[in-house]
């Protein structure tokens, strides 16, 4: 009977994030219309950059060390995985074979989570170009701009929740 309490609360949560989740995806296709020139782009590159903005909003939210962002992290991940699952179903992949293809890219996504994390890490001025390399985003133009733009877009957010 109590444990509704804590439902409630995670569901205030829900909708609090579904802000944020808007605001990342908002920014993610910014970011490609604008630095990428929205040229047409791979699924895998849509996911990097997408995991790039997931990623920032992450990295906001930890650093203001409070369970309540904890718990908003979480969610937002929840929401990641579960887009990740729409997509491949409206591409046509089955129920069958859906949970090999969202276990990778949820890896894809953890180690970028982790690489993203120590880059944000170590530099007040943040350098990218080694990831962009790393990870190919950088054929669709000067990887100079796309780091310039990618430090501008992490210090944008701004997470007042």
């Amino acid at each position: 009977m109590f444990l509704q309490y804590f439902k409630i609360k995670r569901n205030n949560y829900k909708k609090q994030t579904l802000s944020i989740y808007q605001e990342i995806v908002n920014h993610s296709n910014h970011f490609i219309k604008n630095s990428l020139n929205d040229k047409h782009f791979s699924f895998d590159e849509i996911f990097e950059i997408f995991s790039i903005v997931t990623v920032f909003y992450l990295k906001k939210l930890k650093d203001r060390k409070t369970q309540k962002n904890k718990e908003i992290s979480q969610i937002i991940i929840d929401n990641f995985i579960k887009d990740l699952d729409q997509n491949f179903r409206e591409k046509g992949i089955g129920d069958m074979s859906i949970g090999k293809y969202v276990k990778k890219y949820v890896k894809k996504f953890y180690y970028r989570l982790k690489i993203l994390d120590e880059v944000l890490k170590e530099n007040t001025d943040i350098n990218f170009n080694d990831y962009l390399h790393k990870f190919s985003i950088t054929n669709h133009g000067d990887c100079q701009k796309i780091t310039d733009d990618l430090n501008i877009l992490y210090n944008e957010i701004i997470i007042d929740k």
